[in-house]
Protein backbone atom coordinates (compact mmCIF):
# COMPACT_ATOMS: atom_id res chain seq x y z
CA UNK A 1 0.00 0.00 0.00
CA UNK A 2 3.04 2.26 -0.14
CA UNK A 3 2.04 3.54 -3.57
CA UNK A 4 -1.06 5.12 -2.01
CA UNK A 5 1.12 7.57 -0.05
CA UNK A 6 1.47 9.67 -3.21
CA UNK A 7 -2.27 10.30 -3.16
CA UNK A 8 -2.51 11.67 0.36
CA UNK A 9 -4.29 14.99 0.65
CA UNK A 10 -2.38 18.00 1.80
CA UNK A 11 -3.95 20.73 3.83
CA UNK A 12 -4.00 24.32 2.57
CA UNK A 13 -1.37 25.43 5.10
CA UNK A 14 1.13 22.88 3.82
CA UNK A 15 0.47 23.87 0.20
CA UNK A 16 0.87 27.57 1.01
CA UNK A 17 4.12 26.90 2.88
CA UNK A 18 5.52 24.95 -0.08
CA UNK A 19 4.53 27.72 -2.50
CA UNK A 20 6.20 30.31 -0.29
CA UNK A 21 9.42 28.25 -0.16
CA UNK A 22 9.40 28.02 -3.94
CA UNK A 23 8.89 31.77 -4.34
CA UNK A 24 11.64 32.59 -1.81
CA UNK A 25 14.09 30.24 -3.52
CA UNK A 26 13.27 31.80 -6.89
CA UNK A 27 13.73 35.29 -5.49
CA UNK A 28 17.14 34.49 -3.96
CA UNK A 29 18.52 33.06 -7.19
CA UNK A 30 16.91 35.21 -9.87
CA UNK A 31 15.24 32.07 -11.23
CA UNK A 32 11.57 31.83 -12.02
CA UNK A 33 9.43 29.54 -9.86
CA UNK A 34 8.70 27.56 -13.02
CA UNK A 35 12.41 26.90 -13.58
CA UNK A 36 12.87 25.73 -10.00
CA UNK A 37 9.85 23.43 -10.35
CA UNK A 38 11.33 21.98 -13.57
CA UNK A 39 14.63 21.29 -11.74
CA UNK A 40 12.69 19.59 -8.96
CA UNK A 41 10.82 17.38 -11.45
CA UNK A 42 14.03 16.49 -13.32
CA UNK A 43 15.72 15.50 -10.05
CA UNK A 44 12.74 13.30 -9.17
CA UNK A 45 12.90 11.53 -12.53
CA UNK A 46 16.66 10.97 -12.30
CA UNK A 47 16.69 9.68 -8.71
CA UNK A 48 13.58 7.52 -9.14
CA UNK A 49 15.47 5.46 -11.73
CA UNK A 50 17.58 4.07 -8.91
CA UNK A 51 15.29 4.04 -5.86
CA UNK A 52 11.66 4.50 -4.88
CA UNK A 53 11.09 8.07 -3.66
CA UNK A 54 8.23 10.20 -2.33
CA UNK A 55 7.94 12.68 -5.20
CA UNK A 56 5.47 14.84 -3.30
CA UNK A 57 7.90 15.28 -0.42
CA UNK A 58 10.86 16.62 -2.39
CA UNK A 59 12.18 19.95 -1.20
CA UNK A 60 14.91 21.93 -2.91
CA UNK A 61 16.73 25.00 -1.69
CA UNK A 62 19.15 27.28 -3.45
CA UNK A 63 21.52 29.06 -1.10
CA UNK A 64 24.40 31.45 -1.55
CA UNK A 65 27.65 29.72 -0.61
CA UNK A 66 31.17 31.07 -0.48
CA UNK A 67 33.45 29.27 -2.92
CA UNK A 68 37.15 28.54 -2.33
CA UNK A 69 38.12 31.78 -4.12
CA UNK A 70 35.92 33.77 -1.72
CA UNK A 71 33.30 34.37 -4.37
CA UNK A 72 29.62 33.87 -3.55
CA UNK A 73 27.80 31.41 -5.76
CA UNK A 74 24.47 29.58 -5.61
CA UNK A 75 24.36 25.98 -4.35
CA UNK A 76 21.48 23.55 -4.78
CA UNK A 77 20.40 21.46 -1.79
CA UNK A 78 17.82 18.71 -2.25
CA UNK A 79 15.88 16.78 0.38
CA UNK A 80 14.42 13.70 -1.34
CA UNK A 81 12.51 11.24 0.89
CA UNK A 82 13.50 7.66 -0.01
CA UNK A 83 10.76 5.07 0.39
CA UNK A 84 12.77 2.01 -0.69
CA UNK A 85 16.43 1.49 -1.55
CA UNK A 86 15.87 -1.30 -4.03
CA UNK A 87 18.09 -2.24 -6.92
CA UNK A 88 16.03 -0.46 -9.58
CA UNK A 89 18.76 0.74 -11.87
CA UNK A 90 20.91 -1.08 -14.35
CA UNK A 91 24.61 -0.40 -14.05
Amino acid sequence: MRWLSGFRRRNSGELARNRLRLILAADRTDCSPELIEMVKEDLAVAVSRYMEIDQGGIEIQIRQETAAAGRKMPALYANIPILHMGNKGTF
